[in-house]
């Protein structure tokens, strides 16, 4: 009898260990991005030749300002070599007609870097995309469109830097 005793102890503690072994585990891969998310608002948009240029005014910061986004009229620069998880939406699309098919057009360094595509654009304005920038990189933001658009729209930009460090692979597998 004692024998077992001593076997289920062994198989109480193997299990304790294994236990919080799990648990430190799962801690090591839950980590958090810790960077800080930059919320830009703005109202309407400013007609440049056959752009119109989203206004966006009012910075907003979740978490730690770690100054790394600058904003200036409808741009924003970046402080951090790294990649930029951006969403970009806008209440220009609510009450359009559907026929008139609205377009983002997002500018890196002056230069078009991506055109969202006719119609794909939700009744809400989303728009999400993921970018490679560099320090000193410059981001724009326009609206296509064939009509007169209101001038009281409310813009949202969401500004977020992702630490590829941070971005791990695990295989569930074992």
């Amino acid at each position: 009898m004692k024998k077992i005793k001593i076997h289920t102890k062994k198989n109480g503690l193997f299990f304790l260990v294994m236990l919080s072994g799990l648990a430190y585990s799962q801690a090591i891969e839950g980590s958090i991005d810790k960077n800080p998310v930059y919320s830009i608002e703005g109202t309407g948009y400013q007609e440049s030749g056959s752009k119109r240029q989203f206004i966006f005014s009012n910075l907003n910061i979740e978490g730690d300002n770690k100054n790394e986004i600058i904003l200036n009229n409808n741009e924003i620069t970046v402080k951090k070599d790294g990649i930029y998880r951006i969403s970009l939406s806008s209440e220009i699309n609510k009450g359009v007609e559907k026929e008139q098919q609205l377009q983002y057009s997002i500018h890196l360094n002056d230069k078009e870097a991506f055109l969202s595509e006719k119609g794909a654009i939700s009744p809400e304005g989303l728009y999400y995309f993921q970018i490679q920038m560099k320090s000193g990189d410059t981001l724009s933001f326009d609206v296509l469109s064939d009509k007169v658009l209101g001038a009281t729209s409310k813009n949202k930009l969401s500004v977020r830097f992702t630490d590829p460090k941070l971005i791990t692979f695990s295989d569930h597998n074992h």
